[in-house]
C-alpha cells in the first residue's frame, strides 16, 4: 500500500493522468519475491520473501498479517545478507517478528565470514523473542526445519520464508 502511494504521488507529480495511473496499478503482477506466493500444499501456503533487514520483515509480515488476519502465521528466517548476520541489528530483530505467530531462526549463512564477536547472537534473539511473549525457536538447519515444523503445520497456515538467497531448497 505504501509503495502504491508512493507511486501515485510520484506519477502525479510528473503529470500522468489517474486514468494511465490507474491503468498502470491494475496491470502491476508484483514483484518477485516480495510476498510470493510459491505454493500451497494440503492447506499450508508458502510465501517467499526476500526480506532480511528487520524493517522489511516488519512491515512484511505487518502485510501479511493484515491480509491474512485468522492465519497463524509462521516466520522462518535465515540471516544471510551481510548485515543481517551481524549483530547492529540484534534489539531490532527481536522486534521485527511481532506479526508472527511462530518465529524459526535458521543458522547464520556463512557465518566463518562474519568476526565471532561481530555476529548476529541466535540464541539471544530467541530469548528476546520469548521474553517479549512471541514464540521463536533456532533450528539451524533446513532439514531440521522441515523435519520438526512440518509436522506442526495445519491447514489455513501461511509459512513466510525470509531470505535474501535460496534458503537450501526450503521453499519447496
Amino acid at each position: 500500500i505504501l509503495n502504491t502511494l508512493a507511486v501515485i504521488a510520484m506519477a502525479t507529480r510528473v503529470g500522468l493522468s489517474w486514468d494511465r495511473i490507474k491503468a498502470g496499478i491494475e496491470t502491476f503482477e508484483g514483484v518477485k519475491r516480495r510476498q510470493e506466493i510459491i505454493g500451497e500444499c494440503r492447506g499450508v501456503v508458502v510465501i517467499d520473501d526476500f526480506a532480511h533487514h528487520p524493517t522489511a520483515i516488519h512491515e512484511t509480515l505487518s502485510a501479511i498479517r493484515l491480509h491474512y488476519p485468522d492465519r497463524r502465521i509462521w516466520a522462518i528466517f535465515e540471516p544471510r545478507s551481510a548485515t543481517s548476520r551481524q549483530k547492529v541489528f540484534q534489539a531490532e530483530f527481536a522486534r521485527s517478528f511481532g506479526a508472527a505467530d511462530w518465529t524459526v531462526i535458521a543458522d547464520l549463512f556463512a557465518k566463518e565470514k562474519i568476526p565471532a564477536e561481530n555476529r548476529l547472537d541466535l540464541s539471544r534473539l530467541v530469548r528476546d523473542l520469548e521474553l517479549a511473549g512471541k514464540r521463536g525457536k533456532f533450528i539451524p538447519t533446513v532439514d531440521e526445519i522441515v523435519e520438526q515444523i512440518g509436522p506442526r503445520l495445519k491447514s489455513g497456515d501461511l509459512v513466510c520464508i525470509l531470505s535474501s538467497g535460496g534458503f537450501g531448497g526450503l521453499h519447496q
